[in-house]
């Protein structure tokens, strides 16, 4: 019976070290773009300030260090805005060459997880239109691997009106019950930047005050008959607010400095009426 038990758990133990020589990991380092691939597409999108260049960081990764100096060749394939197009429905205008520059070939750091390549964009060559520039992955040498999910990013500007890098001053007042009682609880000032963000469907997602990381945005779009800016809140704070209490009480946009106002004012689920007010200035 010993004999027996003992020839059990050699077997045992054959196996296990058997499974554990043929479990070896592979460490060949496969590159990627971080926002890479059509899911990220819209991680691509390209904003401007007030000045004429924007930069943008690529960041270009491996799932494991280059053990040796490894030389990364990055080039525009433009086959990628066409199968964008086709697949989409889009319309999207090959980016003119002289309105970007970005360095084509660099050593992979094999101290750190990532590099980055900045590319910088020049708005008078763009000419305000809608345009896409996919930058692949197309070698690495000493045989390491490039992750096909992710060796394109879409780089793309959309001409939208309201878009661009704004910097935001304003102050949100809250009252005690209502704005009528003058029952000032707390005044609470404000100073950050954030994005303007065209969509799709003619409408630009900013974020509300300084509490965008919460959720909270506006929508805002221009009126067909005017131009004037309409100025929605958006499912977020509808939730979080109490049913029927938002109102815009002033807006305005400059279509030349693009500059944008908004005072708002809603009451939250205790029933305190709360006032907002932004002023919003292309950053420089």
């Amino acid at each position: 019976m010993r004999l027996l038990k003992s020839i059990v758990v050699l077997g045992i133990i054959s196996y296990c070290f058997s499974c554990k020589k043929d479990s070896t990991v592979d460490t060949t380092p496969n590159f990627y773009f971080f926002n890479g691939g059509v899911s990220n597409f819209n991680n691509g999108l390209i904003l401007f300030s007030a000045e004429d260049t924007v930069t943008y960081d690529m960041v270009i990764s491996s799932t494991f260090l280059p053990s040796n100096t490894t030389t990364v060749t990055l080039g525009v394939d433009d086959s990628y805005r066409q199968s964008y197009n086709t697949g989409y429905g889009t319309n999207y205008e090959a980016m003119p060459a002289q309105s970007y520059t970005f360095q084509k070939t660099f050593i992979a750091s094999d101290s750190t997880a990532y590099d980055t390549i900045p590319v910088t964009f020049n708005k008078q060559f763009l000419n305000g239109g809608n345009y896409l520039l996919p930058v692949r992955i197309i070698s690495v040498t000493n045989k390491y691997e490039i992750d096909t999910s992710a060796n394109v990013i879409y780089l793309h500007t959309q001409d939208a009106v309201l878009s661009g890098q704004y910097t935001s001053t304003g102050k949100r007042v809250l009252y005690i019950g209502d704005t009528a009682s003058d029952n000032i609880q707390s005044v609470d000032t404000f100073t950050v930047n954030k994005d303007l963000v065209p969509g799709t469907d003619g409408t630009s997602t900013l974020d509300y005050a300084d509490i965008g990381a919460n959720g909270w945005q506006y929508v805002l779009s221009l009126s067909a008959d005017d131009n004037s800016l309409i100025v929605h809140p958006n499912a977020v704070i509808l939730n979080s607010i109490q049913a029927g209490s938002f109102m815009v009480l002033s807006s305005s946009f400059d279509p030349t400095t693009k500059n944008i106002y908004i005072r708002s004012r809603y009451k939250n689920l205790n029933g305190d009426e709360r006032i907002v007010e932004e002023s919003l200035t292309l950053q420089q």
